[in-house]
């Protein structure tokens, strides 16, 4: 085989790599948000038997194409990695053609909640990489020895992945893809001098009290911390009550909303001189990962959120604090952590 195929195999293959490697990256950032596309998907399938365990097939998924990304980039196991390409490539381009035409109303995932592509979309996309996948693996052989220095880069790489993985499973998304993200200013706080773009852009958040009355301009007006249970089952409700009560006496109102119906929420013990208030299962798990996480709005606009396991000791401190300080404080540190973390992994690759 002459050399310049060879090398344009390996470039080939590389692109194929980074496409893996950024679609496993946005899926392993916001495992919650990849549990929901699973579960959409085994709902297509009639698969509903293996709802329970969505998360870890997720993040499992994940993890593959990270690993099978790290393995086309570096050369390393990269005849195993060509065969997992072409096995998820294959699969996943006849389940996207059975999304085409059925048409259900889903997002395919195939680049977590950062990237939504319509099913044709992403059929096509399929189709795309298995022509690059028969370019970079034809003929099946010759895959070439990489060099030792790139075997370091696909340890650490790997390692680095699941800390990742480990890292993302316990605390929020260091990068929000929601529509209630950091800056996001709710429906309800809109006054008529809004533009129609923001009216368009705004998400709802709404809820109801136990007669049914709604009551969404109560998260829009002041200083407001939401407490969102989207399953009343798991959720810590010991905790959950400490931390609603560290907001009493300082400058925010708390409010507990829950995805329950009042009948149901009473099997749960829910103190009698805490009002909860009632919406949607999606749209709390939308507005806060965390089970019982809680969510900081300043005149409806997010200024921070916090997960149930790491609600802030300083909590009556930051609520003192300059909302605009305080969001653009912790938006700067988890972009720095999402930049070095990538930084930190293209220098893996272009150093070892």
């Amino acid at each position: 085989m002459k050399p310049s195929y060879q090398r344009f195999r390996r470039h080939t293959a590389g692109i194929l790599g980074i496409v893996f490697l950024i679609s496993g990256l946005l899926k392993l950032v916001d495992p919650v948000g990849t549990m929901l596309i699973v579960t959409e998907y085994f709902k297509f399938l009639g698969m509903t038997f293996l709802l329970p365990a969505a998360k870890g097939v997720g993040i499992g998924v994940a993890c593959l194409e990270c690993f099978v990304g790290i393995g086309l980039i570096t050369g390393v196991l990269r005849r195993t990695s060509a065969i997992v390409c072409y096995t998820l490539l294959g699969f996943f381009t006849i389940l996207t053609l059975l999304l085409w035409i059925k048409n259900p109303e889903m997002d395919c995932g195939c680049f977590g909640q950062a990237i939504h592509l319509t099913h044709a979309q992403s059929f096509w996309k399929n189709v795309v990489l298995l022509v690059l996948s028969v370019i970079a693996f034809t003929p099946f052989k010759e895959f070439g020895a990489p060099k030792g220095h790139k075997r370091v880069a696909a340890i650490v790489a790997s390692l680095a992945i699941v800390l990742a993985a480990v890292y993302s499973n316990s605390h929020l998304p260091v990068v929000d893809f929601t529509a209630y993200n950091w800056g996001a200013q709710l429906f309800a706080s809109l006054d008529d001098n809004a533009d129609e773009a923001d009216f368009r852009r705004a998400p709802i958040l709404s809820f109801s009290d136990a007669e049914g009355v709604y009551h969404d301009e109560l998260a829009a007006e002041g200083r407001v911390v939401v407490f969102s249970v989207y399953d009343p089952a798991k959720v810590d409700w010991t905790r959950l009550e400490q931390q609603y009560r560290s907001t009493e006496g300082t400058r925010a109102q708390p409010l507990l909303l829950v995805s329950a119906t009042p009948e149901e929420l009473a099997a749960y013990p829910v103190p009698q001189d805490i009002t909860p208030y009632f919406s949607d299962f999606k749209t709390l798990i939308t507005l806060n990962r965390s089970n019982g996480g809680g969510t900081y709005f300043y005149h409806g606009e997010v200024v921070h959120k916090w997960s149930a396991r790491h609600f802030p000791g300083t909590f009556a401190e930051d609520m003192a604090d300059d909302p605009v300080a305080l969001s653009t404080r912790h938006v700067t540190r988890r972009r720095l952590t999402a930049q070095g973390f990538c930084v930190g992994l293209l220098a893996i690759f272009l150093l070892l």
